[in-house]
C-alpha cells in the first residue's frame, strides 16, 4: 500500500477507536445515572431503631440519644421502638426478619450478640449471618458495691473472705451478663460467692442499702448516689480503666486481680444485607456524635463510657467475645433451653 495511504487507514482507525470508547464511557455514565435514578433514595421513611430494654434506664438513654442525634442529621426521624423481654432475643429476632434497607436498626447489647449463642440451645437469630455490623457506640461499666459495715475494704480482702468461706458471701445480680462478669470474677480468683438474683438494679441496690445482701454489681448510674451518701461502699470498678466519674475507685484488675475486666457494651446492627453505603453513612454519623462534648457528658451523667468502632472492628469484637464468653460458659456448664 501506499505510504499516503498506509498513514490514512492508520488516522483512520484510531479515530475509530477513539469514537468507540467515547461512545462506550458515555453509554456507562449513563448506565450510571438510570442506576442512581432508580436506586431508591435513603432514608426515605422513619427509620426504627429497635432497643431491646425497657424505656428509662441507659440502654434506653442511650437509643434516645443516637436517635435524636440521627434524626438531625439524616433528615428524617428516628424513632426507638422498645422491645424488652427473654435476654434481648425479642429484638435481636425481629431485627434479622425485618427488611435490609437501611430503615431497621437495633441497639446490640453484647449479650445478644456473644453470650446467647452459648447460653441458648435454640436461639432465632445468628449474630454473625443475620446481621451486618455498623459499629460500636458505648461501654458501661459497673461498680462492685458492698454494705457500709462490711469487713471488706478492698477486693483482696473479699477475695481472702469468700475462699476462708466459699458460698457464704451473697452478691446480688440483675442480669444475665453481670452474673456472667461474677462467673468470670470467681473464675480467675478461685473465691466462691452465693449469686440471688434479681429483676433489677433499683431492687437488688435496695436490698444491699438493706443489709439483706452483701455485695451487689451495679451500673454505675445506679451505684453511685448511694456511694456518695454512704449507703454503700465501692470496692471495686469492672472495667479496664478508673472513672473519671470516681476516680478514686480502683479496679479489680488493680486490686488483686490482674487481667480482669468486664464491661457491657452497645453497638448498632441492621438486617444481613443492608446497603454498603447506608452503613458506611451510619457509621459516620455515630462517629461524629459519640465524639462530641455532648456525648461525654450527657452519657457519663448515666456511667456510660462513649465509643465508636469500624463496621469491622465490631465484627472482629463479636467474634473474639463469642469465644471468650463461650468457653466460659461452657466451663461453668450453663445452658438456658
Amino acid at each position: 500500500m501506499h505510504t499516503a495511504a498506509r498513514f490514512i487507514a492508520r488516522s483512520t482507525s484510531k479515530s475509530f477507536v477513539g469514537a468507540v470508547m467515547l461512545a462506550l464511557g458515555l453509554l456507562a455514565d449513563a448506565a450510571t445515572g438510570i442506576a442512581q435514578a432508580q436506586a431508591p433514595a435513603w432514608p426515605a421513611r422513619p427509620i426504627r431503631l429497635i432497643v431491646s430494654f425497657p424505656p428509662g434506664g441507659p440502654a434506653d438513654l442511650l437509643g434516645r440519644f443516637i436517635a435524636e442525634r440521627l434524626t438531625d442529621s439524616l433528615g428524617q426521624q428516628v424513632v426507638v421502638d422498645n422491645r424488652p423481654g427473654a435476654n434481648s432475643i425479642i429484638a435481636a429476632e425481629m431485627t434479622a426478619k425485618a427488611a435490609p434497607d437501611g430503615h431497621t436498626l437495633l441497639m446490640a447489647i453484647d449479650g445478644a450478640m456473644v453470650m446467647n449463642p452459648a447460653l441458648y440451645t435454640r436461639l432465632p437469630y445468628d449474630p454473625v449471618k443475620d446481621f451486618t455490623p455498623i459499629g460500636l457506640v458505648a461501654t458501661i461499666p459497673n461498680l462492685i458495691v458492698a454494705h457500709p459495715s462490711s469487713p471488706w475494704g478492698s477486693i483482696r480482702d473479699l477475695i481472702a473472705a469468700a475462699k476462708a468461706r466459699p458460698g457464704d458471701i451473697s452478691i446480688a445480680t440483675s442480669a444475665l451478663p453481670v452474673q456472667l462478669a461474677i462467673e468470670l470474677f470467681m473464675a480467675q480468683s478461685g473465691a466462691r460467692l452465693t449469686l440471688v438474683p434479681y429483676k433489677g438494679g433499683s431492687t437488688s441496690i435496695t436490698d444491699l442499702v438493706g443489709g439483706n445482701v452483701a455485695l451487689s454489681i451495679e451500673g454505675v448510674s445506679t451505684a453511685l448516689p448511694f456511694v456518695r451518701t454512704g449507703k454503700v461502699k465501692a470496692l471495686a470498678v469492672t472495667s479496664r480503666d478508673r472513672l473519671p466519674q470516681a476516680p478514686d475507685v480502683p479496679t479489680i484488675a488493680e486490686s488483686g486481680l490482674p487481667g480482669y475486666a468486664f464491661e457491657v457494651w452497645q453497638s448498632v446492627v441492621a438486617p444481613a444485607g443492608a446497603p454498603q453505603a447506608v452503613v458506611e453513612r451510619i457509621n459516620g454519623e455515630l462517629g461524629r456524635m459519640m465524639k462530641t462534648q455532648a456525648a461525654t457528658d450527657r452519657l457519663g451523667a448515666l456511667g456510660i463510657t462513649p465509643a465508636w468502632s469500624t463496621p469491622d472492628e465490631l465484627a472482629s469484637r463479636i467474634r473474639t467475645d463469642g469465644e471468650k464468653w463461650g468457653k466460659i460458659i461452657r466451663d461453668i456448664g450453663m445452658k438456658i433451653e
